[in-house]
This record gives C-alpha cells, structure tokens and sequence, in this order.
C-alpha cells in the first residue's frame, strides 16, 4: 500500500541519528542490485537532499509526481517532505548530500539561501539545474573535501562540512538559471515573492484568497497578482492553487483519508467543491487519482 511507504528519518546504518552524510551514487546502486527489496520505490525525506549527477546514465527523477530526465550533469535538490523516486538504468556516477533542518541551523545556513534556489519556481517544479563542466569541477571539488572531512578525525569536522556545504549552496544558487531571471539582489520585490511564499506554506489550508495574503503583505491584490504573473508566469491565484494540488496528492498517496476528510483538511467548505477543484487541476477526480497512483 502507498501509504505504508516511509519518511525515511537521517541514520547511520547502524540506526544512530545524525545530521549530515555524504554517500556515492554508484555505492548506492550496487547495493540495491544485491539487495532487490531495496530498489527506490516513491518515498520521501524529513532532511533535505542533494543530488550531483556527473554524465548521463538514462532514466528519471520522479519529485513530486513530475519526471525529470537523467539527461546529463546536473545538481537535483529535493526539499523534506516532498515525494520523490530516482530511477536510473545504469549505473550513476555523482554523489548524494543528505542534511538536516539543524544542520543547517547550526552552522548559519539560512533557509533563505536555501529556498532562493527555487525562490520563483511554482509548488511541484524542482527541475534539476543542469552544470557546465566548469562548474562540475567547482562542486566535485567541494564533495570531496567534504567526503575528507566525514571520514577523519578532525575535531572541527562538522564546523567544516557546515562551512563547505554552506559555499555548496551559495554556488548552486549563483549558478542556477532561476536565480538569474533577475539582476536584483535582495530588493524589497524578491522580499515580497519570499513573504508570500512563507504565508502560503502557514496559511493554505486556512485561506486559498489572495486577498488574504496581500494584506498580510501589505500589498494590494492586483499589485501582488502583477508582481508574480511577472516572475513567474503565473498569477498568485495560480500559485496557491500550485500548493493546494500539490499536498492534496501527497495525502492521497500517503493516506487513507476520504474526500470529505481531505476536503476539511485541505480548507474547502464542501467535499463537492474539493473534487470539482481537484479534477479541474488535474484532469482527474481524487478517487481517480489514488486508483491511478496505487496501481504503479
């Protein structure tokens, strides 16, 4: 059943907690192949990951029901919580950086750098950020100081692999496409797109109204509509909805609630207007669509 699949927890193999890892992705095809019953199956994580891909090895990256080709070097980062699969058919050569939410708290990472990578990006678009052979250079520079690190006996090892993921990232988001769709910096605009990000993530299942959010940002409607439409491609509206789709199929997959329950979950007055909404978005009915995925 899919909702009996895991959200897998940051451990060791022997079981013990921890914070951060680096691991091989060729290791971790091998060990799948000899372990069968450990072959990637949809599931997600409570700890952030970041995939490096060097070349080419075929198949796709599957986050958030969305596939995204394994066509080439390139860097995938998922966030916790979201759904994601990886499914290659050879045997990848790259790297998998695996960190928690206090990780990063405790060596200074901000969650905005973190969420600037995909600041103007829509709920359930994490499309992997393609690098140059220059840059691939930079970054596997940066793992292998940091795999040098996780294997010594440095007693400021975590201070280290704290400071190197934190130039990691910095150099993810310099060189990512979505990051350059514009020259600002840190305008009160990007402050705005970062704002209403946030109350979305609090609030959409209290209010799915722009108008809401606006005056939380004290903004008019139709300035915050313009200021996203002129990011993004689309509306604030559409944004919101982005995200209420998106965590409506999260529930479906991963429970067993009933229409009406995701309905009352999710901020709609009626179950009926849930599932009109859910169909329009996504071309299927809720029950459609815990039918369709169970069956994969």
């Amino acid at each position: 059943m899919h909702n009996q699949i895991e959200t897998y927890d940051l451990k060791h193999p022997n079981g013990d907690s921890i914070d951060f890892i680096i691991k091989s992705t060729a290791d971790i095809y091998d060990l799948m192949q000899d372990q069968p019953e450990m072959q990637d199956q949809p599931h997600r994580h409570n700890y952030y990951t970041i995939i490096l891909i060097e070349e080419n090895p075929g198949g796709v990256h599957v986050i958030d029901f969305k596939e995204y080709p394994l066509n080439g070097s390139a860097i995938h980062f998922v966030y916790p919580g979201q759904v994601h699969q990886f499914q290659s058919h050879n045997r990848p050569n790259g790297y998998v950086l695996n960190f928690s939410k206090s990780f990063l708290m405790q060596n200074g990472i901000s969650d905005e750098l973190i969420d600037r990578i995909y600041l103007f990006t829509s709920y359930g678009d994490s499309p992997p950020m393609p690098v140059n052979k220059e840059q691939l250079t930079v970054f596997k520079s940066l793992i292998q100081q940091m795999r040098l690190y996780q294997q010594g006996d440095n007693y400021y090892r975590y201070e280290a692999l704290g400071a190197l993921l934190k130039l990691f990232i910095i150099n993810v988001s310099g060189a990512c496409s979505i990051s350059k769709l514009t020259t600002e910096h840190e305008t009160g605009s990007n402050r705005l797109m970062r704002g209403f990000k946030t109350l979305i993530e609090k609030h959409y299942q209290q209010t799915h109204k722009v108008q809401y959010y606006a005056k939380q940002l004290s903004v008019s409607s139709e300035y915050l509509n313009r200021y996203i439409k002129g990011k993004t491609g689309k509306s604030a509206k559409e944004f919101i909805q982005d995200k209420i789709i998106i965590e409506a199929k999260r529930l479906l997959l991963f429970t067993d609630q009933t229409g009406k329950e995701l309905a009352y979950q999710l901020g709609f007055e009626e179950p009926s207007h849930f599932a009109a909404f859910f169909k329009k978005h996504s071309g299927q009915s809720p029950i459609a669509f815990r039918q369709s995925i169970r069956e994969v």
